[in-house]
């Protein structure tokens, strides 16, 4: 027996209507195991208090711990659920968080986030994430301890000199290339302190982030990173003027002429040097006059929740 056109065309759509119902079937379970599975996630992302909480307490321990050993173990902890949270966006109060820094772009490309814990014989570890505006996070490895004559080195992000960073000044040369200035604080020795002017920039050539650059005019030309050492009894200022694109810093002098070179006596002596930047290079310039561009209040120590003696 032949079949009628009608026939044909009638199983024809019988059958291409079962497919249909299938593909709609299958479809519909695939987006609600996707619904189910953004629910899940949101439903295990902590809430910014909770996650506050979890690093506040972390932090306080590593802090507080009763001996050297559990401070690593704390920290290694504190360390994990920092990332986590900055890889995974959550929410968090930096502020909240004892002896935590962190710092933003003026331009919001990155920021910073920083801490570091004590060691043995008033040794500081430092440690660091930069999250960039698209989303990619660097981890900044100490090495400070390593670095001989770190103010002539260029560095990788797994070499860095450790600090603590609380400002962060982008300049563009003349050639349109961009870095960043950091301002940062090192606790040295414990007996005497640094403050540090590093760079931040991206190496095109090698298509990586580095650290140390010679911006300096002279009788800096040859260094990469800059240090102000002085005291640990005493406070040294290092802040940026943006008004007259100025980094301005105390005038530090020994205790005496037989301590020249011995920079855990070095005091301020209430004037003022610093670097101005003109035709590409941060010239030094000396005794500058602060009074009639900005008061002292808060000049000395720079605003920040990091601890900074």
């Amino acid at each position: 027996m032949s079949l009628k056109p009608d026939s044909l065309i009638s199983g024809f759509t019988f059958v291409s209507w079962s497919n249909c119902m299938r593909k709609f079937t299958a479809t519909f379970l695939f987006i609600q195991l996707l619904a189910f599975c953004a629910i899940a996630q949101t439903t295990n992302r902590p809430s910014e208090l909770d996650l506050t909480l979890r690093l506040k307490t972390l932090r306080a321990n590593s802090l507080q711990a009763e001996n050297d050993k559990e401070i690593p173990s704390y920290n290694q902890e504190f360390r994990n659920e920092v990332k986590k949270a900055i890889e995974l966006e959550l929410d968090f109060e930096n502020d909240s968080i004892p002896s935590f820094g962190h710092v933003k772009s003026p331009d919001k490309q990155f920021e910073i986030y920083t801490w570091n814990i004590l060691k043995e014989f008033s040794e500081y570890e430092y440690y660091a994430f930069i999250k960039f505006k698209k989303g990619e996070v660097i981890e900044l490895i100490d090495q400070s301890k390593m670095l001989l004559s770190p103010e002539f080195k260029i560095t990788k992000t797994d070499n860095w000199f450790g600090a603590l960073y609380y400002e962060i000044i982008p300049v563009k040369n003349k050639e349109k290339e961009r870095y960043y200035v950091l301002l940062g604080w090192d606790g040295n020795t414990g007996s005497s302190l640094k403050k540090v002017i590093d760079v931040l920039y991206f190496n095109k050539r090698t298509e990586s982030w580095q650290m140390g650059k010679k911006i300096f005019g002279p009788p800096f030309r040859d260094i990469t990173r800059f240090f102000l050492e002085y005291s640990s009894e005493v406070n040294a200022s290092l802040k940026y003027h943006e008004k007259e694109d100025r980094i301005v810093f105390d005038h530090l002098v020994p205790l005496n002429k037989g301590l020249e070179g011995v920079f855990e006596f070095y005091v301020p002596d209430l004037s003022f040097d610093g670097f101005e930047f003109r035709n590409d290079y941060w010239y030094f310039i000396q005794n500058i006059d602060v009074r009639g561009n900005q008061g002292m209040e808060n000049y000395t120590v720079p605003e920040t929740n990091i601890r900074l003696e």
